[in-house]
């Protein structure tokens, strides 16, 4: 048995079109190995031209109240109506994982610009601990039953 496990990465500003980020694991025990992805996979943080731009680079935004970053101000993703990808102005990048095995996984996503450079400072980790169901024995019969004592006795086929 195996299960499948769904990462999702919401993109933060500082990231331009072109960059890209891989999904990174430990294998179900300690740290992530941030050298090997988990996959080939690779995710574009645009995806079909979404993500962060920021006003100051909408072409009604390239002036000073337009810029993408403000000061002592919240900014619409703060706001209780924005708590969402539409209010963070943001795109949602998701990655599946396929684990065969317990353990405590973790995951996080290195960021690259579009030449291939990695974002500095840490990336965010993802924790989650999966118990996988052992597969189904084959070939076995019951042999006895007790109702009063509820054992079941299986034998080999």
């Amino acid at each position: 048995m195996s299960a499948l496990i769904t990462v999702t990465f919401v993109v933060p500003v500082g990231h331009d079109p072109g960059d890209y980020a891989r999904l990174h694991g430990n294998g179900g025990a300690g740290d992530i190995d941030w050298d090997t992805p988990v996959s080939d996979e690779v995710f574009d943080l645009f995806p079909r031209g979404a993500g962060i731009y920021g006003f100051g680079r909408a072409p009604w935004g390239l002036f000073r109240w337009g810029e993408p970053h403000s000061m002592r101000a919240p900014g619409f993703g703060y706001l209780p109506w924005g708590l969402f990808p539409w209010g963070l102005s943001s795109a949602l990048i998701t990655a599946k994982a396929r684990v065969e095995s317990c353990g405590d996984y973790k995951f996080g996503f290195a960021c690259c610009d579009k030449f291939g450079n990695p974002h500095e400072g840490a990336p965010e980790e993802v924790s989650v601990t999966v118990h996988v169901a052992p597969a189904a024995p084959a070939g076995l019969k019951k042999y006895s039953y007790n109702k009063t004592t509820g054992v079941l006795v299986l034998d080999a086929a």
